[in-house]
């Protein structure tokens, strides 16, 4: 059996460069609501409930106590968020610093497009060019974001 590599098409990279900006803002969000999920389990306490004796089906050695289930539930679900937390803000500092080298209109053009999400042809209105060249510079910018994101 011989083993087949898959190579991305420049289309791929490039949708796949198109996907990482247009969800800029909402990763943004993301990390804001993780941060409010964070704090609410930390200032959040359910306490001791009253005993229950549920029926059991086979006897069984494991101690089980509902405090015990929440704090255990709870760290695991703050671990998560943390961790959550830390991709996205690591993904965010990634686009950063990809978008520091483009010029001031390169980045202009890509934050009204992908982070406003206004069309090529209102974003060609706004900075007094044809649309055909608000195009052209995207497709130059996101081909040069593609070289950083993908290191070709």
């Amino acid at each position: 059996m011989a083993f087949e590599q898959t190579k991305c098409s420049i289309t791929d990279y490039y949708k796949a460069v198109e996907d990482m900006l247009y969800g800029y803002k909402a990763m943004h969000a993301e990390i804001k609501n993780i941060e409010l999920e964070i704090a609410e389990l930390e200032n959040e306490y359910q306490g001791c409930g009253s005993i229950s004796y549920e029926e059991k089906s086979a006897p069984t050695n494991k101690f089980n106590s509902p405090v015990e289930n929440e704090m255990i539930s709870k760290r695991y679900k703050l671990e998560w968020l943390k961790k959550r937390k830390h991709k996205l803000e690591v993904k965010i500092k990634k686009i950063d610093n990809e978008l520091s080298i483009l010029t001031d209109r390169e980045y202009k053009i890509i934050e009204l497009r992908y982070f406003e999400n206004i069309s090529n042809k209102d974003v060609a209105i706004r900075l007094d060019l044809a649309e055909q060249r608000i195009s052209e510079v995207k497709s130059k910018i996101i081909n040069k974001l593609i070289n950083l994101v993908f290191v070709m």
